[in-house]
């Protein structure tokens, strides 16, 4: 299961949200030595986590605690690619539309699971951030990833790069600017590769239907028969 945290419901997912700020952190900074500024010790949320945010969570058993994450930002506003990594983009302009969105922050804390538990949580999130898009009019997603994520990132979408590769020597990594394009075929490869049924992922959202009127559209997004496709 996946979890859909948008600003209409973010205030029924506080602990969630907060464990998963802690989680990022412990990964992205502790173990893989990014820095990242403005964040408090401890706490890795930075100028990108906003209310315009999509955050999709796979949580343990108990549904409190964050295994592995991602989130969207639409590119319409001020995000990673156009206000920290610009000048990775030099092979064209930015791509900047209501239905392309950046995706970031796709955090997995393997040292929570076991080798086949990792497995599976790695391929929720992009399979439910696919299946998120094609109902919400989504159709590309762009990101500054790992060379070794790109190259599996090319295995299930339909990928190219927007600049040439990059060395970062603070956490000895090479990244790349890509975009993907989120299509039917592509939310079947990752299904295919891992072993997932038609219906999977499966999506939820917290959400008290009676005071969150504006809900709707993420509502819509997850119960919308044509999503099975």
């Amino acid at each position: 299961m996946v979890e859909i945290i948008t600003r209409e419901n973010a205030r029924l997912y506080e602990d969630v949200l907060d464990d998963m700020y802690k989680m990022r952190y412990r990964v992205a900074v502790e173990q893989w030595g990014w820095n990242i500024p403005g964040i408090k010790p401890g706490y890795d949320k930075d100028d990108f986590d906003t209310d315009d945010t999509i955050y999709f969570i796979c949580l343990d058993a108990s549904e409190t605690r964050a295994l592995a994450c991602g989130r969207l930002n639409p590119t319409t506003r001020a995000h990673l690619l156009s206000d920290v990594f610009a000048d990775r983009c030099v092979s064209e302009k930015l791509p900047r539309s209501a239905s392309v969105y950046e995706f970031s922050r796709y955090i997995v804390d393997h040292r929570a699971m076991s080798k086949e538990d990792q497995a599976a949580v790695r391929a929720r999130i992009p399979s439910a951030i696919n299946k998120f898009c094609l109902q919400a009019g989504i159709t590309h997603l762009t990101f500054l990833g790992y060379m070794n994520s790109y190259a599996r990132t090319i295995k299930f979408w339909e990928t190219r790069p927007l600049g040439a590769p990059c060395y970062f020597e603070e956490d000895d990594a090479t990244y790349i600017a890509a975009q993907s394009a989120m299509t039917p075929d592509g939310l079947q490869n990752l299904r295919d590769a891992f072993h997932m049924t038609r219906s999977e992922p499966y999506l939820s959202s917290r959400v008290n239907w009676g005071e969150q009127p504006a809900i709707n559209r993420i509502r819509a997004a997850i119960t919308n028969p044509a999503i099975a496709a």
